[in-house]
């Protein structure tokens, strides 16, 4: 069975890239605005970079983690599947509970009248439900599922670098603001180190169950 400590040490490449990234992100809310933290990480737009985040950012989409749980399923790789789907419901509950709770408008009502932002026909949209992005949060949880579970910890930066890209690009079309990304990210985080910790004690105590005398002869040992 694997301890948070230990956990950790096994992940401390994934790890350290996600502490970086939440004290880089923390302290930028920490140091602007609102308005300006989200002016100033969208300053610039072309017709390419639209094109590709508005396909890219369905890496987010609650539909793109369903369809790796069915493709893990297809693999044979049945405890990371229930770990994603359990890691992708909770984390959207949890994300839709604040949204249901906070109103925060999102960009293209929040700027109304003020500053120009750069809003993409049939894409941005409307609400007082911005808080958190529940693409970062799938997102995020995604990424931290595959990572946890890859033998080759050096695809976690990768798998980590693919979740932020989700989360600009909530940014970039105008979906949300930097804090609320940040803050689907950290649910989305910690809701699937918890599950992963929590399959870890489960697939462990079957285990045992199974085969009685594993725990005799680990003391015995």
């Amino acid at each position: 069975m694997v301890r948070a400590r230990q956990l950790f040490f096994l992940n401390r490449v994934f790890f350290v890239a996600v502490i970086l990234f939440l004290a880089g992100g923390f302290s930028f809310l920490l140091l602007t605005s609102k308005a300006s933290g989200f002016l100033y990480l969208s300053p610039y737009h072309t017709s390419a970079l639209d094109h590709f985040f508005i396909y890219y950012t369905n890496l987010g989409d609650g539909l793109f983690s369903i369809a790796v749980v069915l493709l893990l399923l297809l693999m044979r790789k049945f405890k990371l599947a229930w770990q994603v789907l359990a890691a992708y419901i909770i984390s959207g509950l949890v994300a839709q509970a604040f949204k249901e709770s906070i109103y925060s408008p999102r960009p293209k009502d929040f700027f109304r009248y003020k500053e120009y932002i750069h809003l993409i026909e049939g894409v941005t949209l409307n609400g007082y439900a911005s808080f958190p992005s529940g693409h970062a949060s799938s997102a995020f949880a995604l990424a931290t599922s595959l990572a946890l579970y890859s033998r080759n910890k050096n695809f976690s930066l990768l798998y980590l670098l693919a979740a932020i890209l989700v989360g600009y690009s909530r940014i970039y079309l105008s979906q949300h603001f930097p804090v609320d990304v940040m803050g689907g990210a950290t649910m989305g985080l910690l809701t699937s180190t918890l599950v992963f910790l929590f399959f870890d004690r489960y697939y462990s105590r079957s285990a045992n169950l199974k085969d009685p005398d594993t725990k005799k002869n680990r003391h015995a040992n």
